[in-house]
């Protein structure tokens, strides 16, 4: 402050207040005296006779905050001290005035520099009181400067919702707790929503813990949530545990959490914390390296890491024994022809549909309507077919959480002719499918934990194959193999299949040297698996084990499109093995649902769902025993 503001602010002259200040106040009334006196104190102001003393630079630093933050200054004093400087403190307590008469005192002590944590917009027009004195100045956590520096809460809304997605989750909230950050916070949750291919819900934004929130984590429509409050996680966490819900396996929990707050010891919620003691590191170094044009390019990016995983676990439906498809995802294009064409043969057609389709998805969508949780493992593109796949997958609660878009690639296709007695000959191409990796089934391995049964097409790249099948293998999954579009099977694959279930076409394909079915069977029991069961179309299927063998005929359906009922049958074989059905009495259902899936046009509308199968169960076969009663 100047000698001149100082005389405006008592309404005196400059003389006056020299006179006073310089102890010359012969004639000056005691109460403007006092006045002058105590504004000087208030606003730091000192005669220059008083400071010329003090050496033009000193090793100090200012740091105004608008409160208290004790993380903050624990930062900023380990890296003052580590770079040879002194700290003085002072809390503004979000008054203006005291703001004003600190920045005076600041400046009158000739800190190197000031750390300055403004009050509210207001506080902008004080940036003279600095500039003048020629004291540096650093503005943080100020919502209203362009230049402030400040902690983002949107990168550790980021790691929140990254840790979920890692483990699975695509319905994740975001409950705010009406602090001055939930608007970044609420960005950051957003924004990485987008970046993974998740569009982002208002209905899943809360901005209190409402009854509605409460009904989406009972429907099971929620299966985490991030929490913008330490304070409002507990509130969720308390009222979770008082309706006896199981925190993590039934709700995952990760909550911002500032230095403010001491996290207690019980219950251990899952944080991601505020890095306030690295932000008071960098604001210091930040204010005395000015100078440095390197610096002056900075931002704060901390490493932002979640404490712990104490409330984060997978989704409660993966929890379950569950069934894994990995393979091909497709559209399937329909031509409805009089004769199949063949070579040297055109044919015309006046009806053509559009289904998505491709083996994986099919038999995906037969083990969701058959009533387990199922997670497809594929690749789509990222054209407008992928929207179809997109809208199918949600239509049919498919766990779609590995699906991997390829950009600049298009979705898988497959041509179907169809002609009229049901039989139907198919052309692929191959698309996205090709870019299905064995790295992409590794970074999936954690979903085999819980796996009964992983079906698998040969559609995509033999490696990727393998990988499947020995990731399934390894945690305990049996797997059930489709040879389809191959001539020959890789032996190595084989080593790592336990049901094998080609149609008569597939058999012959992939084990020509033998002239019969039973011989042909034989030879891959030989190999080690434990059954084959060879699908016949019109003639039924047939099934052998090392102690068994069966044939049955087929089912009693008027045949409209047969495309897909191979996935039919193993959908369906696979879903009643989990059911815990005998080998025989799951190949007899699933040889009806093959029936049923024949009905009608496409795959995924003619695949039959539990209540529809169990009724013809208990008409065709009422000896078959439910093994759960």
């Amino acid at each position: 402050m100047t000698i001149k503001e100082l005389a405006q602010l008592a309404g005196v002259s400059v003389s006056t207040v020299s006179k006073v200040m310089n102890q010359k106040d012969e004639g000056i009334s005691a109460e403007t005296r006092e006045r002058i006196l105590t504004l000087a104190r208030e606003y730091g102001y000192s005669p220059y006779s008083s400071i010329s003393s003090i050496p033009s630079k000193t090793p100090l630093i200012g740091v105004l905050l608008r409160s208290q933050a004790r993380e903050v200054c624990e930062g900023i004093m380990a890296q003052a001290q580590a770079m040879g400087h002194r700290v003085i403190y002072s809390v503004s307590e979000n008054s203006l005035k005291t703001e004003a008469q600190t920045l005076n005192i600041l400046c009158r002590a000739k800190v190197d520099g000031i750390l300055w944590e403004p009050v509210s917009s207001a506080s902008l027009s004080l940036k003279n009181i600095p500039e003048k004195a020629g004291i540096p100045y650093l503005l943080f956590q100020s919502p209203w400067a362009a230049e402030s520096e400040c902690i983002r809460c949107d990168s550790i809304a980021v790691c929140a919702v990254e840790t979920l997605l890692e483990h699975y989750h695509t319905s994740i909230a975001c409950l705010l707790s009406g602090g001055e950050q939930d608007d970044m916070f609420l960005e950051g949750y957003k924004k990485c929503l987008f970046d993974h291919g998740i569009l982002p819900k208002d209905s899943l934004v809360f901005h209190d813990l409402t009854p509605l929130l409460l009904q989406k984590i009972s429907s099971r429509q929620v299966s985490g949530v991030i929490c913008s409050s330490y304070l409002t996680a507990l509130e969720l966490y308390g009222k979770l545990t008082s309706l006896h819900y199981s925190i993590p396996r039934e709700l995952s929990i990760i909550a911002m959490k500032d230095g403010q707050l001491q996290k207690l010891p019980f219950p251990a919620i899952s944080c991601c914390p505020v890095p306030e003691y690295a932000f008071g590191k960098y604001l210091t170094e930040k204010l005395l390296r000015m100078g440095d044009p390197d610096w002056a390019r900075r931002s704060f990016r901390p490493d932002i890491r979640l404490d712990s995983l104490a409330t984060v676990s997978l989704p409660p439906h993966m929890q379950e024994e569950r069934i894994v498809v990995v393979g091909s995802i497709n559209i399937d294009h329909y031509l409805n022809v009089e004769q199949l064409p063949y070579s040297g043969k055109t044919v015309m057609t006046t009806d053509s549909l559009v289904f998505p389709g491709g083996k994986a998805l099919n038999q995906a969508v037969g083990v969701s309507r058959l009533g387990h949780m199922v997670t497809l493992i594929g690749c789509v593109g990222t054209d407008g077919d992928a929207e179809i796949i997109d809208s199918a997958m949600e239509k049919y609660s498919l766990d779609t959480s590995v699906i991997k878009r390829i950009p600049g690639e298009q979705t898988g296709k497959a041509y179907i002719f169809v002609q009229k007695n049901g039989e139907s000959i198919i052309s692929i191409l191959s698309g996205a499918n090709h870019h299905l990796t064995p790295s992409d089934i590794e970074r999936s391995h954690s979903l085999f934990k819980r796996t009964a049964y992983c079906l698998i097409q040969t559609e995509v790249p033999d490696e990727t194959v393998l990988a499947a099948c020995k990731t399934a293998r390894s945690y305990g999954a049996k797997t059930i193999l489709k040879p389809s579009a191959r001539h020959l099977l890789d032996p190595e694959i084989l080593k790592y299949v336990d049901i094998l279930v080609p149609n008569l076409d597939e058999m012959n394909e992939i084990c020509p040297r033998e002239s019969s079915l039973e011989r042909q069977a034989d030879y891959f029991l030989g190999l080690g698996i434990s059954a084959v069961i060879v699908t016949l179309g019109k003639n039924g299927c047939y099934m052998k084990t090392a102690s068994e063998e069966l044939c049955l005929p087929a089912e009693n359906f008027l045949s409209i499109d047969n495309t897909g009922a191979g996935d039919a049958f193993i959908s369906a074989l696979a879903s009643y093995l989990l059911y815990g059905y005998e080998m025989k009495d799951a190949i007899r259902i699933a040889n009806l649902a093959a029936g049923f899936s024949v009905t009608r046009r496409g795959v995924a509308p003619a695949l039959i769902d539990k209540s529809t199968l169990d009724a013809y169960i208990r008409q065709k076969y009422p000896t078959i025993q439910n093994p759960k009663g």
